[in-house]
């Protein structure tokens, strides 16, 4: 494993045998053990027809400023397009010295607090939920979760989706929201986002470009929709980007 501090420690591997994209958690007495799969069919970005496997230890030590104990135990979980999009900042990362060891620090806060955040939305709606307690119901939104990450470039209607996964309408907008703590709308309108983003400062697609690329028809639109969802226009992002590679 490579150092980031004296309290964590870091390994990026490419791994043939994932099927999904995924987070574990688990720990002993002295560490947090924290595991992502990037799986590339699955994975709302680019990773050239390879799958990633990145580990990550934390000494329990690094807590003990907080004055509380902090556990982690969360088996086998899907990961959202922020989680997918950080997981891919810590393996391409290309940064050196402080810059470098400062930036892998906080990714990997973050990933921790997402795994928690993730992992609490899914206790609080599993004992509740009649769609998260029916398995063939499960798999089917989670088929619309990876129809939506697939065809984000295309037209992503509610009818058109619930065809896709073999379900009805309203179901579909009922079950989605039961599983993953958002609308149809919210989730599309987040990894259309999240993905501009990523292009934007990782890629050198135009503006137009990448707004086909995420479901727009217009310039125009797309520059909209990104400046209500960021605050900042599409044109001012490229212009502000701090270069990572």
């Amino acid at each position: 494993m490579a150092i980031v501090n004296e309290y964590i420690d870091l390994e990026i591997v490419e791994e043939e045998a994932i099927d999904s994209s995924y987070c574990i958690t688990n720990q002993n007495e002295n560490y947090i053990f924290l595991t992502f799969g990037l799986f590339k069919k699955d994975c709302l970005f680019d990773l050239e027809d390879k799958n990633y496997l990145t580990h990550i230890r934390i000494a329990k030590t690094y807590f003990e400023k907080y004055n509380e104990v902090f556990n982690v135990n969360i088996e086998k979980q899907h990961i959202c397009c922020n989680t997918q999009s950080r997981v891919l900042e810590l393996i391409h990362c290309k940064l050196t010295g402080i810059n470098r060891k400062l930036f892998l620090e906080s990714a990997i806060l973050y990933l921790l607090f997402q795994s928690q955040k993730n992992n609490l939305i899914f206790q609080l709606g599993c004992d509740t939920c009649s769609v998260l307690n029916n398995p063939t119901d499960k798999k089917k939104m989670h088929l619309a979760k990876s129809y939506i990450i697939n065809n984000l470039a295309n037209n992503l209607t509610i009818p058109i989706i619930a065809s896709a996964v073999g379900t009805n309408q309203c179901y579909l907008k009922k079950g989605f929201k039961e599983i993953f703590g958002q609308t149809l709308f919210e989730f599309i309108q987040e990894n259309r986002m999240t993905k501009a983003k990523y292009l934007l400062e990782n890629s050198s697609n135009s503006i137009t470009e990448i707004a086909y690329t995420v479901g727009y028809a217009s310039l125009s639109s797309f520059s909209q929709a990104y400046k209500n969802y960021f605050g900042i226009s599409p044109l001012e992002q490229a212009k502000a980007i701090i270069p990572f590679n």
